[in-house]
């Protein structure tokens, strides 16, 4: 495999407002409902909740930047009364609104930020990446998988190809566990050192040490219609530790014969030099306990990136083909793309 296993996308690789409308316009409503057709199931969705989603599935939901209708029209003013014709596994969509929904709830439940605190939010948002100690947040990875089946005997029939290739399909979306794709052997005892490149051994630690296991499987995995394509998708929240709160600055009497004005001007000038010494070592502890994992992770937020590369491997079947034994192996070319990007709930 390549030495970077992730890449940036190009920022201007895909654009949403191409979608059917401008979200610039201030008379937007943005609790409008937009109803869903996505292959025959029905749903229906505020036009904020869809705009909250990631980039990265937006571009699965929305390839070409557009909302089509049943005829494959563009959509150019969209209203409540068009339905979205939207070609997308439907129940690995219910799965992105659920996490997100569920996200959303958790960010509701939170108890309001004391003035203090959101003048230290509004400050740590701008200067490091302890707002996630905050916020929500939901890594997206996305693998876009498509397989390429070598025929094990000359002769074969056009049917009997495609019935390879299905028989190929499910049993290559049955292995659920996420890093197998990147060479991960979860048959290795603990003790074993994993052979896995450096490049993909860094991104293998990076998301371990976020939220995901290293057993982890995808949320959604399942094979497109009528392709040699499997699409799969997990969506795991970033595990953050409690924040540490900020020290009280600590108030001395301050000893003095000077004048009741004199005093009071002391008084206030001991106190605003503790408060900025407290502030000063709070600032400096945040930084020393601030994640490295959240901090490369940022680099994903709002942009996606997206790594390409092939593999091989033998897949047994148990099907008929003439002139051979049960079980069948077959050799199979694998391209995978993996999407990366991290989503922030509440952050505009």
């Amino acid at each position: 495999m390549a030495e970077n296993i992730i890449t940036q996308v190009s920022e201007d690789s895909y654009d949403i407002n191409a979608g059917g409308y401008d979200d610039s316009n201030s008379n937007i409503d943005y609790n409008s409902k937009i109803h869903l057709n996505i292959r025959g199931s029905e749903f229906t969705i505020t036009r904020d909740e869809l705009m909250s989603l990631p980039e990265s599935i937006l571009l699965c939901l929305f390839p070409n930047g557009v909302f089509l209708d049943a005829n494959g029209q563009v959509i150019t003013n969209l209203t409540e009364e068009d339905v979205v014709y939207v070609n997308f596994d439907p129940e690995c969509f219910e799965y992105i609104i659920n996490s997100f929904n569920d996200a959303q709830k958790d960010l509701s439940d939170l108890p309001p930020p004391s003035p203090q605190s959101n003048h230290n939010y509004r400050h740590q948002q701008e200067n490091n990446a302890n707002f996630l100690q905050n916020k929500p947040a939901i890594i997206v990875l996305r693998e876009d998988l498509d397989y390429y089946v070598i025929p094990p005997v000359a002769g074969l029939t056009a049917d009997q190809i495609k019935s390879l290739k299905l028989s190929v399909g499910n049993k290559l979306v049955e292995n659920k566990l996420i890093f197998s794709g990147l060479g991960f052997n979860p048959n290795l005892p603990s003790n074993v050192h994993q052979s896995l490149g450096p490049a993909e051994q860094h991104l293998f630690d990076m998301l371990c040490t976020s939220g995901f296991d290293h057993l982890e499987l995808w949320g959604s995995r399942s094979t497109e219609p009528s392709k040699c394509v499997i699409l799969s998708l997990s969506l795991v929240r970033l595990k953050t530790d409690p924040p540490t709160p900020p020290e009280s600055p600590s108030l001395q009497p301050v000893s003095s014969n000077a004048s009741t004005s004199s005093r009071s001007r002391s008084r206030f000038s001991n106190l605003a030099t503790s408060a900025t010494r407290a502030a000063s070592r709070s600032l400096s502890r945040a930084k020393k306990n601030s994640d490295p994992n959240q901090t490369k992770l940022l680099l994903f937020w709002r942009k996606p990136a997206r790594k390409c590369w092939w593999t091989n491997e033998s897949v047994n079947l148990d099907i008929e083909i003439p002139n051979l034994d049960k079980p069948i192996s077959v050799k199979v070319h694998i391209r995978r793309v993996w999407t990366l990007e991290l989503s922030v709930i509440g952050v505009q």
